[in-house]
């Protein structure tokens, strides 16, 4: 009777609603831009090209490694970004599939339109904020 009485009590209640996902991440992203003067053949080997040479990256120091290569033998024009402690729940959905995809340290595949590529590397394992414990719902 009391475990009726108390099951009733509860499903009159509003569900409590979800944390927010406090997860924190800290990303590099890594760049090119490729000239508009491209053939399709020489476009399509310059995408291959930063395909493969960004599949090698296994730190995000690599990363770095590769852009002054490409700055030396002046292949591509690019940045690298760095944008520490970014909340995982603000990046569009395809981007955190794709993180999910691949171990820390390592580049995603490349997106980007027909000029600019680009990559994204997890320098970091998702981590929650500190504080983010004692936030809850009130």
């Amino acid at each position: 009777m009391i475990v009726a009485v108390v099951a009733l009590a509860l499903a009159g209640q509003p569900a409590r609603p979800p944390l927010l996902d406090q997860r924190r991440i800290d990303l590099l992203q890594f760049e090119v831009r490729l000239p508009e003067a491209l053939s399709p053949v020489e476009r399509a080997r310059a995408i291959a090209t930063f395909a493969a040479d960004t599949r090698t990256i296994r730190a995000c120091p690599d990363a770095a490694k590769i852009a002054a290569r490409y700055k030396s033998d002046r292949i591509f024009s690019g940045t690298l970004t760095s944008r520490p402690n970014v909340p995982y729940a603000a990046l569009p959905a395809p981007i955190r599939a794709e993180l999910a995809t691949v171990p820390t340290g390592h580049a995603t595949r490349p997106y980007g339109s027909g000029r600019e590529l680009r990559v994204l590397i997890a320098c970091s394992a998702l981590k929650v904020a500190p504080n983010a414990a004692s936030q809850g719902t009130i």
